[in-house]
This record gives structure tokens, sequence and C-alpha cells, in this order.
């Protein structure tokens, strides 16, 4: 089940939408991973990482269950992290990357449990800083998430959509590239001394999403 809530900002109190989707939670028969893991860890900890990863055809290829910890298993924590926004790059004593840290723990371990990720993220006031032809929004979000602007001269429409489906918000669109929990998107090509009607979206790699609601900006002279 994923999550779509739209958030008022400056703390007004939430209205919280949730669709009923299918679960692409791993089957809980999977045991739970009790610590974390580095390369060269061994032990039924490990078995059960390697289990979770073989699931997944495209971040563990090999599907060697050996309760071994070596350079394969990294290599599939790796590509999991990056698939989940986790993480994406460094090493693994610099980001964490390759090794199976607090964060990738929770992660797995509520795939594992049959619940998967149902929760939206929390996000900060969004901040705006405007030129004459362009407004650059700010906020930063509890869990890695990509953030998309919504803008328009006019009010947005904001529809809740049918069950299943992604709340549906009217305007023009600037999205980021990656997932990150600080969120920096720039609006160019502007009018001059306009208000602009203006929403954001974060959405986690399960596709849960938070959408503040619409906001006003002017740009300057």
């Amino acid at each position: 089940m994923n999550k779509y809530t739209i958030s008022r900002v400056l703390s007004v109190p939430a209205a919280v939408l949730l669709f009923a989707l299918a679960s692409t939670g791993v089957a809980s028969a999977m045991s739970t991973i009790t610590s974390s893991l580095d390369f060269g860890a061994t032990g039924g900890n490990v078995t059960s990482l390697q289990q979770f990863l073989a699931a997944d055809a495209s971040v563990y290829p090999e599907g060697i269950v050996s309760g071994y910890f070596g350079s394969l298993t990294r290599a599939a924590v790796q590509r999991y992290q990056c698939k989940q926004g986790i993480v994406c790059g460094g090493t693994a004593a610099s980001t964490g990357y390759g090794r199976v840290g607090p964060r990738t723990l929770a992660a797995i371990n509520a795939s594992i449990g049959g619940v998967g990720d149902v929760s939206a993220p929390i996000v900060s006031r969004v901040l705006s800083a405007t030129s004459s032809s362009s407004a650059t929004f700010t906020w930063t979000s509890n869990e890695p998430a990509r953030g998309t602007v919504y803008y328009s001269a006019s009010p947005l429409a904001m529809l809740e959509g049918a069950v299943g489906v992604a709340p549906v918000i009217g305007g023009q669109t600037m999205s980021e590239s990656a997932f990150g929990y600080n969120h920096v998107v720039t609006v160019s090509g502007l009018s001059p001394n306009t208000f602009y009607y203006v929403a954001t979206k974060s959405d986690d790699a399960s596709g849960n999403a938070q959408i503040t609601w619409p906001m006003v900006v002017k740009t300057n002279l």
C-alpha cells in the first residue's frame, strides 16, 4: 500500500490520502536481520540478507546464499541501496555504500516483515527565493526522496484521483533527477512582478508521496 499525503505549509494540519495498492513486500517467511553487516561477515544474518537480495534478480543476479558477505553480496547491497535511494556512492567507511548500516537495515527489515514502506516522507517548511525571472525552492525530508515543484500563474487544480492512483496536480513541473534529503528546485522562465501558485511533491523510492498545500510567491520587478 502506498501512501500519498497532502500537507499544508506553515504547520497547518495535514490531510492524509491512503490508496490500496498491491503489496510489494517480501514474504514474511524470511528472518529479519538483527545487526549491521560488513564485508567479511558470516552467519545467519548474512544468509537472511542474501535470501532477501536474491528475490530481486536485478539486485543480486548471482543469487548465491552462502552465509558469507563477499564481493558479490557487497555489490548486491550497493545495487539495492541505489535502487532504494539510500546511498549511491562513496565507500562503506565514508557513506555506508556497500554495507548494511542502520538505514539499509531498517529498509530491508521493513520489507522482510511483509509490510514494506507505506509512510510518506516528512518534509520541512518549503522556503523560496525569487528573482525577476526565476524562483528557487528548498526543503528537507526525513528520508531519501525526489522533489517536484508544480507552478502556475493560475490557482493549481489538485484532484485526489481514484483508489490506487496518485493525486493529480495541475500546472507546469520541475523535478529533481535524484533522491536525497536536501531538496533544491529552481524554476526559470517566469514573468517579472507576477504571482505564482506553487506546490511541492516529495516521492520516496517506494512511491509514497508528501504533497504540500499550494503557496503563493511573487517574482521581482
